[in-house]
């Protein structure tokens, strides 16, 4: 049952966090902002991160009386960068939240659910999963987790301890193409601006108000303080627009067309062609590729003109090194056309023709980390994953295709930890019926789901803040250790942490020996592998990690390339192989605008949401709520021609679904797109009935060829006047 209730005070943003103030038992003066709040104070300060987004942002709780009074982004980690997101201080509030789970839960052969000990659930879900592998093979059971360090970890190393290689990450579904593209060409799978030095940064269709961590946002204020041109390119004029200095409208899914042509330019630069020689295997194989995409024909395509491509493109050339074109984290919403990944290998190779790479001012790959020296290092499982025949080029793999693979059989068991899959994928019916396919799945959250709703077993979790979690990395450019402490005590008694199931399926299971005792133990021993003292890290939450980490030293500038060639490589024979072209060239977005009344519906984050769950939280709600955030966008030329003023009632239908919606009408939206921000429309969960409309539902289940991404925006719809 629920046992603690949230303070009177509430969560207010403050200054940045010392390790002063990391000590138990600090008494606090001045921390949060207004007369009432400027006394002193006893609490409890623990360090952890913010489980709101798998950036995981570092945060100091400030805790009173066993209950959370305020949280404080860590000035020295740089996605907080000494605050929060709206989202993050609302997550903060999870745990007081109505509608927990409070007991494991089974569905019997009626399709109710019956209450069952914690006993019981971990003895039938290690039958089921046993009983999975003995007859079809430990590449028969599979998982889904929300990304976050913890979950990660532990139920990955519980496939793999069964001999299973098919455990995938829920936040990966909406950017894989972008992460397995850059990887193709680089071998690297992320990246970051070095915005604050920058001169030129263009950044494709993501907004970075909405998306984004706080860090961003600052380094993108102070770059452009400093006089640097901020170019945002997207289909609609988000809130990003307030921290950029120019806005390019485009025409929906055809950022590409916009990067081939500034390729085409770049190239035609001598200097920067010369020296990309030196660092690009087959440059010139993709070069004759490209030859027909000049600004003229991407013009026609994406509805820039071509003068302003060729602007953008001696812009960039003027500026190298110092300039990149920036996909962020959740580009173009990740994996939602047919052309994303192909756009990520596309940029990839237009930032190495810019020289950017690991120098001032352009764009730091993020190294990955050298686990091996810990005693609970990642096992290895020599089978690939279950999707890499059908998404070969899904670093990772895909978990979109995997719910292919359970929906025609192939998958039995099936662990879901905080992914509500049913709501946030393409045709949630679809999706529903994958899960239905599964001779087994376990739903791991703390509230009934959508996804929840349809599994066999559900377990009530605790959420973040009520225990210790595992170390996460944040940042490229200065990467740091951040880890977490417990917060406070479970406010539900009878939740389990994802690592306390884990462990007791693996015991019962008799795989336990890989485990460690507690998480407290696997922190330390993954701590203590990259050289940071895991006490030290827990008094200050954010540790910079020297070169040890990575295994060894690059010069400033030098790039170690983990390719085949040794090099950025322009042609791809994995690529050629998956049904992708060798080298990067124009994909058009798989849904073609048949006429003037039809509109490509476009979707993303926003400020106050990165997950469906979190708009059950009533802070986030109430935001929502009050200032129309669940309305569809449309232009205001075609919303003219249709009747619609703003404010109006709108029905968004196609031949998938239909669904009432308050219009948002509006010139900062190109006339063939209209916009619906994703994670609205959940019916199942408490306080959500009747915010907004599930994006979603408009969409089929389609996955990008050879990615394996969902391809959320390749859906149509019309929109009409209510009543009409």
């Amino acid at each position: 049952m629920l046992t603690k209730a949230i303070t009177r005070r509430g969560f207010v943003a403050a200054s940045a966090a010392t390790a002063a103030l990391a000590a138990s038992g600090a008494t606090l003066s001045g921390c949060a902002s207004g007369s009432e709040d400027s006394r002193a104070y006893a609490a409890q300060v623990v360090n952890t991160q913010c489980s709101a987004c798998p950036k995981q942002c570092g945060y100091a709780a400030y805790v009173v009386n066993d209950a959370i009074d305020k949280v404080v982004g860590t000035g020295a980690n740089p996605y907080a960068a000494g605050t929060l997101c709206a989202r993050g201080y609302g997550s903060a509030t999870a745990s007081y939240g109505e509608g927990r789970l409070t007991t494991p839960l089974h569905l019997n052969a009626a399709g109710f659910y019956d209450e069952v000990s914690w006993d019981e659930a971990i003895a039938g879900i290690a039958e089921g999963l046993a009983g999975i592998v003995a007859q079809n093979g430990p590449q028969a059971i599979a998982a889904i987790t929300n990304g976050t360090s913890t979950a990660d970890w532990y139920v990955t190393r519980l496939l793999a301890a069964l001999g299973s290689s098919n455990s995938y990450v829920n936040a990966l579904a909406s950017n894989i193409s972008v992460a397995s593209g850059l990887a193709l060409a680089t071998g690297y799978s992320a990246y970051e601006p070095d915005y604050a030095n920058a001169s030129v940064v263009v950044i494709l269709g993501a907004s970075t108000v909405d998306a984004p961590d706080p860090g961003t946002v600052a380094a993108l204020e102070q770059a452009r303080e400093a006089g640097a041109q901020v170019v945002m390119v997207d289909s609609r004029m988000s809130q990003a627009a307030s921290l950029a200095t120019r806005y390019i409208g485009v025409n929906a899914g055809t950022e590409m067309a916009l990067v081939l042509a500034l390729a085409h330019e770049l190239l035609g630069n001598e200097a920067l062609a010369t020296a990309a020689v030196q660092t690009m295997a087959d440059l010139d194989v993709w070069q004759a590729a490209i030859a027909s995409c000049t600004p003229q024909w991407a013009s026609e395509i994406t509805g820039v003109p071509a003068d302003t491509v060729v602007g953008l493109a001696q812009d960039l050339a003027q500026a190298a090194p110092a300039a990149c074109i920036d996909l962020s984290w959740m580009a173009l919403f990740g994996g939602s056309y047919a052309n994303t990944g192909e756009l990520a290998r596309a940029v990839a190779l237009v930032n190495t023709v810019l020289g950017c790479w690991n120098v001032p001012g352009g764009a730091y790959l993020a190294r990955p980390i050298d686990w091996s020296g810990s005693a609970f290092s990642p096992l290895a499982v020599a089978a690939p994953d279950i999707t890499a025949e059908q998404a070969p080029l899904a670093a990772g793999g895909s978990a979109a295709t995997l719910l292919r693979l359970a929906h025609e059989g192939q998958v039995q068991g099936l662990v879901l930890v905080d992914a509500n899959v049913v709501a946030e994928y393409p045709d949630p019916d679809y999706v529903t019926e994958a899960l239905k396919a599964c001779a087994l799945s376990v739903a791991i959250t703390p509230w009934m789901t959508e996804t929840a709703g349809k599994c066999t077993y559900v377990l009530p979790e605790k959420l973040w803040a009520e225990s210790a979690q595992l170390p996460t990395v944040a940042g490229a450019k200065a990467p740091m250790l951040v880890v977490s402490g417990q917060v406070i005590e479970p406010a539900v008694d009878g939740a389990r942490s994802v690592a306390e199931i884990a462990t007791a399926l693996a015991s019962a299971l008799g795989v336990g020996a890989a485990f460690p005792a507690t998480v407290d133990e696997a922190a330390e021993a993954l701590c203590e592998a990259v050289g940071v003292g895991y006490d030290g890290a827990l008094q200050v939450g954010s540790c910079a990690l020297g070169e040890a980490a990575f295994g060894g030293e690059e010069p400033a500038g030098v790039v170690a390339w983990p390719t085949a060639s040794g090099k950025v490589e322009c042609a791809s024979v994995a690529a050629d192989a998956a049904g992708v072209s060798a080298v990067p060239v124009w994909v058009a977005p798989d849904a073609t605008i048949p006429d003037a009344d039809t509109f490509r519906l476009t979707t993303g984050n926003q400020a106050v949401l990165f997950a469906e769950e979190l708009t059950g939280l009533a802070p986030l709600q109430a935001i929502a709520a009050e200032y129309g955030l669940d309305g569809v966008w449309i232009n205001a030329g075609k919303a003219r021609e249709a009747g619609i003023q703003d404010g109006d009632k709108v029905v968004v239908a196609n031949d998938r679904y239909a669904a009432p919606a308050v219009a948002h009408v509006t010139q900062l939206i190109e006339p063939q797109a209209a916009y619906m921000a994703c994670h609205y429309g959940a019916v199942d969960n408490a306080g959500q009935a009747g915010l907004g409309v599930c994006q979603a539902k408009f969409a089929p289940f389609a996955l990008e060829v050879g990615y394996g991404a969902p391809l959320l925006q390749e859906s149509l719809v019309t929109i009409t006047k209510a009543g009409a």
